[in-house]
């Protein structure tokens, strides 16, 4: 059951990876057949030193065929390992066998679909021990409809996914690989809710459903999602334990459905939002709000040209206790504010090594975020809060190559923002 999402914002203005196939096979040569001796005879000196002379050549060259097969083995031992790890172990052409496949597979079973595009809904159950991964055949490009996920330890992997993908109540050790994401009413969302958390949305005869637990969303790409209709690029709801890295989002443009990179609503614990990169938006690039949180790391991301419209809000962290933020660049135009509003523990927050175009610590509804903050170089002077003698401001940062894609700050001895050159990432999958 699709359950209510996020409210009211703090403003009333808004301002790849893919399988490999099998190992090569390789055939041994032909070994020869043995050839009758030759008559013998007495060897003359003459003969003496051609012998010598022949027995060194062989030797030198058996020693290179030896070095020579033992470089090739080598080289052909760490193919085959690396393929190993992705070859299939079942196959499937069709929505209905890839299911089937799927729950059937052994712990640590890889599932190839073939090349082609799905319509239809892909549903994926099953519990299983280890992992089992659904993944394209090698080289081969896959386009799918939604999908829906219920279970646990199932891995998407190199998929183009026009449709969102819904994670259902109870869900866990799920991970979603390089994937390329558009075109649904959502990117990802955590379909289950806990109306009991404190702050969270309630309604007449709510109750708890199950936490989806255990989730790794790595290396995909969000694009062109919020306008007819759709909403976030990725909705978490009464979640557990999430680890969201080095994932790229562009184009999710805000047109009136409160469009965000990520929201939170319903609350959570353990959540690790690292090396992310949101460029060309018009969202709430982080936003969590509706449901108090704990433990949340929002370390080393990238978020530049959040300007593609003018409707959607600064990034926003609502009561969260035991939140890191640290070596973010967070240069797209908005900023980032922390709010607390009646928050059922005192509010904490660790804040340092970042560059920010505009800080803000909103005035507090209740206890008010406790706050440690330094090393930060921050684009206007702060007005909520007083700096700490280790910061600087500054409307002009100097990137080692910003039109290359280099974010990273020249001279950087203090190590502030990020530490990662969007020229070795790689987002979405390879074919």
């Amino acid at each position: 059951m699709r359950v209510p999402h996020g409210t009211s914002r703090a403003s009333p203005t808004l301002p790849r990876l893919v399988g490999m196939g099998a190992g090569d096979r390789t055939r041994k040569g032909p070994l020869g057949v043995a050839r009758p001796a030759p008559a013998r005879r007495r060897p003359t000196l003459l003969a003496i030193l051609a012998a010598g002379t022949i027995a060194l050549l062989l030797t030198t060259a058996a020693l290179g065929a030896v070095l020579f097969a033992a470089n090739t083995s080598r080289k052909h031992q760490i193919s085959r390992g690396s393929e190993a790890a992705t070859r299939c172990t079942a196959r499937a052409g069709s929505l209905a066998g890839a299911a089937r496949e799927m729950a059937l597979a052994s712990a640590g079973g890889v599932v190839c679909l073939a090349a082609g595009t799905y319509s239809g809904t892909l549903s994926l159950t099953g519990r299983h021990a280890r992992d089992v991964v659904l993944q394209a055949a090698p080289r081969a490009h896959v386009r799918t409809g939604k999908i829906v996920i219920g279970g646990s330890h199932l891995v998407l992997r190199g998929l183009w996914v026009d449709g969102e993908v819904a994670l259902e109540a109870g869900a866990s050790f799920i991970t979603l690989d390089h994937n390329d994401i558009t075109g649904g009413g959502e990117g990802v969302v955590f379909d289950t809710s806990d109306c009991t958390v404190p702050n969270a949305p309630k309604w007449s005869g709510c109750e708890p459903q199950a936490p989806i637990t255990a989730v790794t969303i790595a290396g995909n790409r969000f694009h062109d999602i919020g306008r007819n209709g759709s909403e976030d690029a990725i909705h978490l709801d009464n979640w557990r334990n999430v680890t969201i890295t080095g994932n790229e989002f562009d184009h999710i443009i805000e047109s009136g459905e409160h469009t965000d990179c990520l929201q939170s609503v319903y609350g959570g614990t353990g959540l690790t939002f690292t090396r992310n990169y949101e460029h060309d938006n018009d969202c709430q690039g982080f936003f969590i709000k509706d449901g108090d949180a704990t433990n949340v790391a929002f370390t080393d991301n990238l978020f530049i040209r959040d300007h593609e419209g003018s409707y959607a809000n600064f990034a926003q962290i609502w009561d969260v206790r035991n939140l890191t933020v640290q070596r973010n660049t967070i240069w797209d135009g908005k900023g980032l504010a922390l709010v607390a509003n009646e928050a059922s523990f005192a509010p904490t927050a660790k804040i340092d090594h970042n560059l920010i175009g505009t800080f803000t610590v909103e005035r507090p509804v209740g206890a008010p975020y406790a706050i440690t903050e330094s090393e930060n170089i921050f684009g206007h002077v702060p007005w909520s809060f007083r700096p700490s003698a280790g910061d600087r401001t500054t409307g002009h940062p100097r990137f080692i190559d910003a039109g290359r894609g280099d974010y990273r700050l020249a001279r950087n001895r203090h190590g502030i923002g990020i530490d990662w050159n969007l020229a070795a990432q790689h987002y979405g999958p390879s074919t």
